[in-house]
């Protein structure tokens, strides 16, 4: 019989069971060997084969002999490769559900318990506890440890970033690289003014070699501070909160009058339809009431077409800002996105400033309130920093084409249809509806068969198309008008932040890391991947090799066999 020990060497049997006496899975190894050498050599022989206490050995043996399952299920999970599989299986509980899904150990426990895996498995709370605490200290050190790697092998390039601050309660300063969506810093601070954020990305921004080139954000002092001062960079402004603050500004009181002006019309038009049952019905024989009857039901009349008149202008005024605030997010784009020119920031201007005409002249007309009139001035105040980011984009294009050297008609040919054409297709899938990212993307398509059916650009060697479609992509994406990559991630803390009342340090950390290097877009690419440009070691395997195997069930708690 093989045995796993040199039998003259009593130094290597004590190093040996010193080595496996924490390792299950060895234990099944030798276990097995052992089971299968006993109908061949006694037990005392087999166990000074093996180099394990003879005592040890029955000890295995009755123990797998109480767990009240079938001899099937038993005999599997007892094997190695069943030791192999319930490490998957509660790492992957683990993993998934607390990790992820942000259940509680108690649910894991209860999942081990209903399929009897607790037969196999210490299922206790604490020891659930301790791997999960393991788990989470490895996920940290992978973070670190790829981050460092990763960004060694990295190219150098310019990026925009997406900035904003959340509360659970303290200030916790997040910052997205939005085109890969990488999350760049995440942690909780004691402020949020410029120093706060400085530390912060610093801290973020350590060992990469990437240069912060445009922030988008809210209107948050301390953040501009921090990006105009400090970096000296663009700041861009978040459109979202400049329609949120048109909305905050009109649509309430609007709505208010609409309602309002609703009940007056319902109300006139009931008493116009009682007086002309009245009439109908003749119930008035006297002339006098009679008449007193018509004169009523003609003021009535009056009051009711009153009344639809201002519900109709009071809708009409609600219809008009919400359609004037649809129009912003149309309008503010490089390109124009029916016709596919490119407008200039001039252009642009002046066709923000028209509908932000046409709210502030329904607000006048309403009669809103003063509070109204300073929002609307607090939003208008905004359409500054929008018009300046249409000119860091251009600008910030003609350095970037200017600097592959190309002809003036390549170069036209270039911004004209292949950065729109990528533009229309990164539009497309913010698309309000299906029709009108359908009606983008044909635009987008178009666009893309008519450059590859032009001379110009076929003449060209396949890397250099390569190469000029790669800037060409970077110019396109370089356009930020929204932080919604952060404050969606906002959100998702403050879930998590619900469920468990605190997230502490090594928690936010394990969720940046899961964000970064696990959670896969549908192509199949996590944030880091696209990020760092390189493929980072699967996260999910490394924890499998990392983490010990689950301790093995109290004897106490097993079940005597039938």
């Amino acid at each position: 019989m093989d045995t796993l020990l040199p039998k003259d060497s009593n130094e290597s049997r004590v190093e040996c069971f010193e080595s496996f006496k924490k390792n299950r899975k060895e234990q099944s190894k030798l276990f097995k060997t052992y089971e299968s050498s006993l109908s061949e050599t006694s037990e005392r022989q087999a166990a000074k084969d093996l180099g394990v206490p003879r005592t040890t050995l029955q000890h295995w043996r009755k123990r797998k002999a109480k767990i009240d399952l079938s001899k099937e299920v038993v005999s599997f999970f007892e094997s190695p490769e069943g030791t192999e599989f319930l490490h998957e299986i509660v790492i992957s509980l683990l993993f998934v559900m607390i990790q992820l899904g942000g259940c509680g150990i108690r649910l894991v426990n209860l999942v081990l318990e209903l399929c009897h895996l607790d037969h196999f498995v210490g299922n206790s709370i604490g020891s659930l506890h301790k791997l999960n605490v393991k788990m989470e200290e490895d996920i940290v050190n992978y973070g670190a440890s790829e981050g460092k790697r990763l960004s060694k092998g990295m190219p150098s390039k310019k990026i925009s970033t997406c900035d904003d601050e959340t509360f659970h309660p303290a200030p916790c300063l997040v910052s997205i690289e939005p085109v890969s969506n990488f999350i760049l810093t995440e942690r909780y601070s004691e402020k949020r003014d410029a120093a706060s954020w400085s530390a912060a990305m610093k801290e973020g921004l350590k060992d990469l070699p990437v240069t912060v080139i445009q922030s988008t954000s809210d209107e948050g002092t301390g953040l501009i501070k921090y990006v105009e001062k400090e970096l000296g960079i663009h700041h861009s402004p978040d459109l979202f909160h400049v329609q949120q603050e048109l909305t905050r500004a009109t649509s309430g009181p609007l709505n208010a009058k609409v309602r309002k002006a609703t009940a007056e019309y319902q109300e006139a038009s009931k008493s116009t339809q009682k007086l002309m049952k009245r009439k109908e019905h003749g119930s008035v024989s006297n002339k006098k009431k009679s008449h007193d009857l018509e004169k009523k039901l003609s003021e009535a009349k009056i009051n009711e077409g009153r009344a639809k008149l201002n519900l109709e202008e009071a809708t009409k005024h609600l219809t008009q800002t919400q359609e004037a605030k649809r129009a912003l997010g149309e309008i503010y784009h490089p390109f124009n996105l029916k016709t596919g020119e490119a407008q200039t920031p001039e252009q642009v201007s002046l066709k923000l400033e028209e509908q932000f005409s046409l709210i502030k002249g329904v607000a006048v007309a309403a009669k809103l309130s003063e509070n109204s009139f300073n929002r609307l001035e607090k939003a208008h105040r905004v359409f500054k920093g929008m018009v300046a980011t249409l000119a860091f984009f251009w600008t910030t294009v003609k350095t970037y084409i200017a600097d592959l050297g190309l002809t003036k008609e390549l170069e036209l040919l270039v911004i004209e249809v292949l950065i729109l054409a990528i533009y229309l297709g990164i539009t497309a899938k913010k698309a309000r509806n299906a029709e009108e990212k359908k009606i983008i993307l044909a635009q987008s398509n178009s666009l893309f068969e008519r450059l590859n059916s032009t001379e110009l650009w076929c003449q060209l060697e396949k890397e250099e198309r390569l190469k000029i479609e790669k800037i060409a992509k970077t110019c396109a994406d370089l356009f930020q008008r929204s932080s919604s990559c952060v404050e969606g991630r906002n959100g998702y803390l403050s879930l998590r932040h619900h469920g468990l009342h605190k997230l502490s340090t090594r928690k936010l950390t394990v969720l940046t890391v899961l964000h970064n290097y696990f959670i896969k877009r549908p192509n199949g690419t996590t944030a880091a991947e696209r990020f760092f440009e390189q493929k980072p070691k699967e996260l999910f395997e490394v924890l499998l090799e990392q983490l010990p195997y689950p301790p093995r069930p109290a004897m106490k708690h097993l079940k005597l066999a039938a």
